[in-house]
């Protein structure tokens, strides 16, 4: 009887643990994946917070032990450089017979590589080129111009 008992409490424990799998619900799936222009502002949020981030670090960065600052200045240049990386990749294909001249630009700096590059400078030239990137992507349609909207609006 005891043999019974630890049986069916591992069923149970078993079939609890099957419940949270993704995907263990039939309902679930047939869900669509995620639109491209969802995953692109997704990707942007990212971006610009991580960008704001490391201005904010380097504004305040006499006030933070060099430790600190380094550590924080790099997570978010790796951030940076990973969510352009993910902007550039989802949109390369449709920008690259529009602006073959940024394209180029944007890729040599993503993969550049070199060891012992000031990745201060190189994010900063970075965040310059993601500018201009989002410049692009918002003149070409991919993003609507709030800025623009904001301006119609008030007329």
């Amino acid at each position: 009887m005891g043999n019974n008992m630890s049986h069916d409490i591992d069923r149970d424990r078993n079939s609890g643990e099957d419940k949270n799998f993704e995907g263990a619900d039939p309902e679930l799936q047939d869900l669509p994946l995620p639109r491209t222009d969802s995953m692109l502002y997704l990707i942007l949020n990212s971006l610009n917070q991580n960008i704001a981030n490391f201005n904010a670090y380097l504004k305040f960065k006499n006030y933070i032990s060099d430790d600190s600052l380094n550590s924080e200045l790099l997570k978010r240049s790796m951030g940076i450089h990973r969510d352009f990386s993910a902007l550039f990749l989802h949109t390369k294909e449709e920008l690259v017979f529009i602006h073959p001249e940024l394209l180029e630009k944007a890729e040599r700096i993503l993969f550049k590589g070199e060891i012992g590059t000031d990745f201060i400078k190189y994010t900063s030239k970075m965040s310059k080129l993601i500018d201009d990137y989002k410049n692009v992507l918002y003149r070409e349609g991919y993003l609507p111009d709030f800025k623009r909207q904001l301006v119609l609006n008030d007329i």
